[in-house]
């Protein structure tokens, strides 16, 4: 964690030095995600749809070479309904994070207003919202509402989580359509020795840079 703030620290002072240079881009897309858990050589996969919006600036380092930093919220989401003899249960999870993606990129000029930009580096992720909601029906007459935390003291799961980030974005003018896949590297369970769950899942979005 203290390794993971130092080196925003460093990222935040190279953008003090070089904002002159610095470009920044908002964006919004779809970015699903899945959660795979393993034990031994068996191992099971929860599939989330997601959507992220948020921004990044990118500062020039040497010539086309960047470094790119900034702020996204990322929203995961399922739900599941099963009717059985007359009774009805959806149940609904729902997952917030804030994501701070450092990522390196080499530019491309095809053109003036065209370019190709892959990118690849670090993004630290924290989740700040995480449950399961359950709710059981028999016709119109609601039987029970609950509501899971997934995090704090009763919760299963850790809040941190570090991704391997890579992919590109075309850029054609202020406009921008990128793409990639974002690979997580720490067990989201607590206490576990035995299994292990980790997130990954691919992204595309679109961009206008101001």
């Amino acid at each position: 964690m203290k390794k993971a703030f130092a080196i925003l620290a460093l990222v935040a002072a190279m953008f003090v030095a070089g904002n002159a240079q610095a470009q920044t881009t908002v964006n919004i897309g779809y970015s699903p995600e899945t959660f795979k858990t393993t034990l031994g050589n068996n191992s099971s996969k929860d599939n989330f749809q997601g959507f992220h919006f948020g921004f990044i600036t990118n500062v020039r380092l040497v010539q086309e070479l960047g470094i790119g930093a900034g702020a996204q919220i990322r929203m995961n989401m399922k739900q599941n309904k099963e009717t059985l003899l007359g009774t009805t249960t959806t149940i609904k999870d729902f997952q917030m994070l804030i994501d701070v993606p450092v990522l390196i990129n080499y530019n491309i000029n095809i053109n003036r207003d065209f370019a190709i930009t892959p990118f690849v580096g670090p993004m630290i992720s924290f989740a700040a919202v995480g449950k399961t909601n359950t709710k059981v029906m028999a016709g119109n007459t609601q039987i029970s509402d609950t509501d899971r935390n997934w995090y704090g003291d009763n919760g299963n799961y850790k809040r941190f989580n570090i991704y391997a980030v890579f992919g590109a974005n075309v850029r054609f003018s202020s406009f921008n359509l990128y793409g990639g896949y974002r690979l997580g590297m720490l067990n989201l369970l607590k206490d576990s020795d035995n299994v292990t769950m980790r997130a990954n899942g691919f992204f595309v979005g679109l961009g206008y840079t101001l």
